[in-house]
């Protein structure tokens, strides 16, 4: 268990399975992303979040086993949205647009906040770092795939996909983690260019 974790009790855990109000769950969430960019993860704890929440911290355990859980899902909430790059005409598109849209996640001020802390517990947490790969990379990794296959890259288009969803999530994550937000646009503005130079063909002149 990760220092400072919080996880749900036995008796709790017999529990679970009632239906979930909406309304719990939204004023959770919305309360765990307001204390991690007020006062980080260590303070975003499960009995901050129910005061900040109004709710009964048993209502929270119903709900996820553990401080990580719901941390992950606050931030991280978007698995049920379109991806971003749904609609991109190739490859050069995907990787402008998953770009922008990972500059823009792991730039927000509560998933910087929360990343140091969910690092280290996705060491004891396997679970949600399959989750993250698979629900954050998977269906725009497809797509890309998809989108090089038919230009010619053959057998290779998958793994080249996995590759350029691995630069882009890195590279966006750890840009925000060490590069100040007032040099890291020069930084950003880069990453599409070199990426579509290496995977997409060169990139168009201006």
């Amino acid at each position: 268990m990760t220092s400072g974790e919080e996880t749900t009790d036995p008796a709790i855990e017999r529990r679970r399975g009632r239906p979930r109000n909406p309304a719990i769950d939204g004023a959770a969430l919305a309360a765990a992303r307001e204390l991690l960019a007020e006062v980080g993860w260590d303070q975003t704890t499960m009995v901050a979040i129910a005061e900040r929440a109004g709710v009964g911290k048993p209502a929270l355990y119903r709900r996820w086993p553990s401080k990580t859980h719901l941390v992950f899902e606050a931030i991280f909430g978007w698995v049920d949205d379109a991806t971003p790059v749904a609609d991109a005409a190739d490859p050069a598109e995907w990787i402008r647009r998953s770009c922008a849209y990972s500059l823009e996640l792991f730039g927000r001020p509560e998933v910087k906040a929360a990343l140091p802390g969910l690092l280290a517990a996705f060491r004891d947490r396997e679970d949600l770092l399959t989750t993250l790969w698979t629900d954050f990379g998977g269906p725009g990794i497809g797509m890309l795939a998809d989108t090089l296959a038919r230009d010619g890259t053959g057998d290779g288009a998958a793994l080249d996909a996995q590759a350029t969803m691995l630069f882009i999530v890195g590279g966006a994550m750890m840009l925000r983690l060490l590069i100040a937000d007032e040099d890291a646009a020069g930084l950003a503005s880069r990453m599409p260019g070199i990426l579509t130079g290496g995977v997409a063909g060169p990139p168009p002149a201006d």
